[in-house]
């Protein structure tokens, strides 16, 4: 972030004499003491970083898995279906075609939803960032750049963490919908629609993606230890009910 690298003070300034234990700095709000509006903020956003990750995880990882399957199953049924002759007593394909058709459209809805995610994500670290230089103008770049925010990490390591999130979670979209364009076409054989099948369900939980959000869930737990409270949980639970 170009901006922020802008505002950074130069390394000859001089940093607050380090504290005998970081999380008891005495420039570190404790349980919520000293807190001000940007650190109430900022535990905001991230809170609502958290939440697009659990629906991420729940989409790939129940939707997604559950229409690709889908797909691969009533396929398979109608493929089998018109091999036999054709008699009489030969199945009708007309109740697969149609569970075949809405599994695409519920693949197809999934990669919408983790696409509308992914520019929440986005949107998210934008309003970091204007956090940022808000929290700049009114505090300070000793607040900003040096002080730490609750535990070690300043204001702007916690801004820079989230970009590259942003890149991991493109990446994942990409090859999930490379994936879901393999199981949906119908000139895919058995074969290859199950190996991209595994490989949906490799990367729906290890992979880049998923190494990357939860070293980063771990180090923010460690940063904000009981400072991300019930109070920053609770809006975050009550809109998960909206979600079909």
């Amino acid at each position: 972030m170009s901006r922020l690298d802008s505002l950074t003070p130069s390394k000859s300034r001089s940093r607050a004499s380090p504290s005998p234990s970081p999380s008891l700095a005495p420039n570190s709000p404790s349980s919520g003491k000293n807190e001000t509006t940007h650190h109430r903020m900022l535990k905001l956003v991230l809170s609502e970083v958290r939440k697009i990750f659990r629906v991420w995880d729940e989409l790939v990882m129940i939707d997604g898995c559950k229409a690709a399957k889908g797909c691969i199953d009533e396929g398979t049924e109608m493929d089998n279906i018109l091999s036999i002759e054709e008699k009489p007593e030969r199945p009708e394909i007309t109740s697969h075609l149609n569970a075949l058709y809405n599994h695409r459209q519920v693949l197809e809805s999934t990669l919408k939803k983790l696409d509308n995610n992914l520019y929440k994500l986005s949107a998210l670290a934008d309003q970091a960032e204007k956090i940022l230089f808000g929290a700049c103008s009114r505090e300070g770049n000793e607040f900003v750049f040096v002080d730490p925010l609750w535990s070690t990490w300043t204001m702007k390591k916690f801004v820079n963490s989230l970009s590259p999130l942003i890149t991991l979670h493109t990446s994942h979209l990409a090859s999930l919908s490379s994936l879901a364009k393999v199981i949906m076409d119908t000139n895919t054989s058995f074969d290859d629609a199950k190996v991209a099948l595994e490989s949906w369900r490799d990367i729906a939980t290890a992979g880049e993606r998923w190494v990357g959000v939860r070293e980063w869930e771990e180090l923010v737990d460690l940063e904000l230890e009981d400072e991300m409270d019930e109070e920053d949980e609770v809006p975050i639970k009550s809109k998960k009910k909206n979600r079909k």
